[in-house]
Order: structure tokens, then sequence, then C-alpha cells
């Protein structure tokens, strides 16, 4: 498996106590080369192994799936001064990018790290000491959490990487790695035992998790929403509805008056799990669609997107957007993504919200009209619009194929920039279809199923170093 892995529990450990104790951390690299692991400085007390799962959040980057969610399909438009050096993904969102491209490179090599570090800790957890029954119980959680995070990044990784975007068991998905051997060259299973051995890993999570309110930690409440969202992916609708309503036990949807505040990391409702941001962060959402030390618009939204909202009534439109003519005045798109914007002192800096009621809601929807409940499938479509939309009237389906169509639009105005639409729309069979205008003067209008950007290739450097990767997507 060719990523790079930060070999040294030492900057595990101090990714997770940044920023109090950064300088003695920077004392503890120098002291430790970081090709040596001690593993006993780890598992000598549950204390320090916490300190390492900490570590495991600490360098989780679903920032690189939000970007490819986003700007390969058509949440975006191009920013007039994205360009040469100072431009990022410009390839993305061309249709013109390789094995080579760090776009393609990095969600890779971030989830691989991620679940390299996690079974790391989970190899030797068993051996640590447990001082009292609490300490006992809190490493059959940790373990929980561990495997749920390994069940996520694979899970997004297959979603990237699979060769395959509607379902099917006997296509190509990613490895499934559950050791810690850096050297291994591992083959690609087939979707079918991809899932099998991803479903393992979270029931035995869910098995032996326990009730918590900390939402930025993988709860069972998270749990429940992965496998909800894995379920969808794997057209079992029966299971989606059963986990999205155990997802939902502890939370409901924002209201209007909260909703604007889940941006800016004023609230957290409906919020069922999230990834903190701190100014320390080496990547931080916001920094996906500007940059803000140059006032570089990397990427603005759509106007395909921003047409389809109600704008006067819809309170997604104000909390997801901005208009700036300032930057009108220096040659860019005056039209902003606000979401994760961040603020004075911490721009493009806010927690990644990684699960929420919003998605739980249409994906019961989704799930009810594929088993032909339609009156229930249109109950949470209308429910979510009416709680989004000032004086909303209930819509009423008479058939399944239109409230599918209708959850499916819904889709692309709750979700835009949380890292869906692309694999949306793959899962779903249909093309990327963007307007005239939001492509740029050089810009195709459609991404068609089959054709060859429509699937991402394997990383270069991995296809070079392992042969048993092979076969690479359709292609490439």
């Amino acid at each position: 498996m060719k990523y790079t892995t930060i070999r040294n529990w030492s900057f595990i450990l101090c990714l997770a106590s940044l920023p109090v104790f950064h300088s003695s951390c920077n004392k503890m690299l120098d002291i430790k080369p970081t090709d040596q692991v001690d593993g006993e400085d780890i598992f000598k007390s549950m204390t320090t192994v916490n300190r390492a799962v900490l570590g495991v959040y600490a360098g989780w980057q679903p920032e690189y799936t939000l970007r490819i969610g986003a700007v390969t399909a058509d949440e975006c438009m191009i920013g007039t001064k994205n360009a040469g050096v100072n431009g990022s993904a410009q390839n993305l969102f061309r249709w013109s990018f390789t094995g080579y491209d760090p776009e393609i490179i990095a969600p890779w090599t971030n989830a691989y790290q991620v679940i390299n570090r996690v079974n790391r800790i989970l190899e030797g957890l068993p051996q640590t000491p447990t001082l009292n029954k609490e300490e006992e119980q809190q490493k059959i959680h940790l373990q929980s959490e561990l495997l749920a995070i390994r069940a996520f990044e694979h899970f997004e990784l297959y979603r990237m990487y699979g060769s395959t975007g509607v379902y099917n068991p006997e296509a190509y998905a990613v490895p499934y790695v559950t050791s810690s051997d850096i050297n291994a060259k591992p083959s690609r299973p087939k979707v079918a035992a991809f899932f099998t051995a991803l479903e393992q890993d979270l029931t035995t999570a869910l098995e032996n998790s326990e009730e918590s309110t900390d939402i930025t930690r993988m709860t069972k409440g998270a749990m429940y929403a992965l496998q909800a969202r894995v379920s969808l992916y794997t057209n079992n609708w029966t299971s989606a509805l059963q986990n999205a309503d155990k997802a939902m036990t502890d939370t409901k949807l924002a209201d209007r008056k909260e909703f604007p505040g889940i941006w800016t990391d004023k609230n957290n409702a409906e919020v069922i799990f999230k990834l903190k941001r701190t100014n320390q962060s080496p990547l931080r959402p916001g920094d996906i669609w500007k940059n803000a030390e140059l006032g570089i618009v990397y990427f603005a939204p759509a106007q395909k997107l921003l047409r389809a909202y109600d704008q006067e009534n819809d309170i997604r439109y104000d909390a997801y957007f901005d208009h700036d003519p300032e930057l009108a005045a220096d040659g860019q798109l005056p039209d902003v993504i606000a979401k994760y914007a961040g603020e004075d002192g911490a721009a493009n800096r806010n927690d990644v919200k990684v699960f929420r009621a919003g998605e739980m809601y249409l994906i019961r929807a989704e799930a009810y009209a594929n088993l032909g409940r339609i009156a229930e499938a249109a109950e949470q479509l209308n429910t979510l619009r009416a709680t989004r939309i000032e004086g909303y009237t209930p819509e009423t389906f008479t058939d399944a194929a239109s409230l599918k169509t209708a959850i499916q639009a819904e889709r692309y105005l709750e979700l835009p920039y949380e890292g869906h639409r692309f694999f949306d729309l793959k899962r779903w069979g249909l093309p990327v279809n963007r307007l005239a205008g939001d492509t740029g003067p050089d810009g195709q209008l459609s991404l068609n199923p089959g054709t060859l950007y429509y699937y991402l290739p394997l990383p270069q450097a991995e296809i070079l170093s392992n042969p048993n990767i092979r076969p690479n997507n359709n292609g490439w």
C-alpha cells in the first residue's frame, strides 16, 4: 500500500493536544526519529491511548471528499483568478485530471493514513492495562470508535475510487485494510466482499458502543448515521430506514432561527457528528473555496444551484451563500460560498459537519420511495421543506418516479458542499449537467456515465508500486 504513514506516536499525541502542548511536542519530535516506534509509550495507560485516538481525529480530513463531491459536479463555478500556481483543483472542475494530480492523490493518502493509525491502535489496545471497571469499559468503547472510523474511511474511499457508480456487487471496490503492515500490496476486492468487511466492522462497533452526547466523537448515533448512508449506497432500503431512525433518536431538525448558526458554529442544532477545526488545523473546509490569504476565490456557487432555491423564503439560501460586490470590483465572481467561511481572525475555519438530521430525513424519504411507500416518503420530504422554507405548502405525489425526482432535487438544495453531489449522481446513474454559464469559456456541459472522467483513477503512485491493485477504473 503506497501511502505516507506518519510513523511517530509522539506526533499523533501532539496532534490531539494542540494548541496547548505545541512547544513541548516539537521537543518530542526532536528527540524521537519519525521512523522509530516505541509501542510502550502509547499503550502504558488508557489515558495515552485516548490521546492517540484524538490524534486520529485530528488527522482525519474529509475536506478532500467535500472538494471532489462539489467541484467535479454541478455545485460550482471556477473562480476567474483560479489559475496557474495560485490555483486549486482546476483539473477536477475541467474534467481533465489524471492519477498524478494532488487532488486525486490526497484523499487516498489521507484516508489510508487514518486507517493505518486506527489499525496500529487496535493492535496495541488489548495489551493496555486498565485500573478499574471504568477503564475496562473505556477500552471497549475506544475499540468501537476505531472500528467505526475505519469503516467510515473505507466507505469514503469506495465512493471516490470504486469502479462503479450504480451499486454492483461484482464491480471492484478498494482494498479493505485491517493490518498496519505498510509494505503490504493488497488487491481490490469485489464490492460485495468489501461491504461484508465494512459491515462486520460497523456491527462490532455498534454492539460494543455506549451512548454519548459528544458529537465530536464517533458515538452510537454517528455509527447509525453511517450505517444509514452505507445502506443507501447498497440499495438496502429497510436498513437505511431503520438506521436513520436510530441516528435521529437524540436529535431533530433545526428550526429556521437555529439553522444559520450551524454553519458559523454558533450552535450544534441537528448535528449528529462533526470534526473540530482550529487555527492550527492544516486544512480547513473553507480553504477549498477560497484562498483567504491571497483573496482568491477558487470556486463560486454555480448559477444552476443558486437559481434552484426560493431565494426569498428558503433559509438555506442566505445560510449557504453570500454576495460580495468588492469581489466584482476585483474582477472576481461576486457570489460566494458562505458555508464554512469562518470569521475575522479565523477565515475558512468551521467545524466539518459530517452527519446531520437533514441528511437523515432525505435518506428516509429515498428509502420509503424505493419501497413504494409514497405517502411516508412525501411526509419526510415535506417536513424537511417546511422546516427550511417559510410559507411552504406541502406537495402531493401520486407516483414514485416524480417523488424520487423531487427527492434528488432536494438533496441538491440541502447538501451542497458537504461531499454528496458527485457521488449521488453516480449512484443514481445520472450525468453531471452544468449550465453553459457555469462551465467557463473552455468547459464541457455534460459528464456522462461510462465516460473517462465520470470515474476517478487510482493514484498513479499506487499503480506503479502495487502490482496487485489493478485493474484501474474504467478507461484509466
